[in-house]
């Protein structure tokens, strides 16, 4: 395990991370089909204009398929990259919290479910929460 260097003014969240689980975490994208109050037409339409999906979220993690489908597949393109055995579901596009309690319990547990799944980051808005 790479220590952390003793100059640094802060705790990494790696290191963190790395401490806790005792080897590196990496992150998986999903994309669990939300919106946001700007594409649907609640405050507006077309998205806010950092908004741009494809050009932070790969085809393997579209809506089209489910969590489980888009974590297996996350799992084996990252794996052939870095040296990985535990992974945090990333919601990512859109508002990921832009949903009814039991639909956004639902969909979290999905990502949970999985053995490699050790944790959540959830993309959202602030005004979503």
């Amino acid at each position: 395990m790479k220590k952390q260097p003793l100059d640094l003014p802060f705790r990494s969240y790696n290191a963190f991370l790395r401490q806790h689980f005792g080897e590196r975490i990496h992150k998986i994208s999903i994309d669990a089909g939300f919106t946001c109050p700007n594409r649907d037409g609640s405050l507006g339409t077309g998205g806010c204009t950092y908004c741009n999906i494809g050009s932070f979220t790969p085809p393997s993690s579209r809506a089209r398929f489910t969590i489980r489908e888009q974590i297996a597949t996350g799992i084996e393109k990252v794996s052939r990259y870095v040296k990985a055995n535990k992974f945090i579901a990333y919601f990512q596009p859109y508002t990921n919290t832009y949903g009814s309690t039991a639909e956004l319990e639902q969909t979290y547990r999905a990502a949970l479910e999985h053995p490699q799944i050790v944790g959540l980051a959830v993309g959202t808005r602030p005004d979503c929460i």
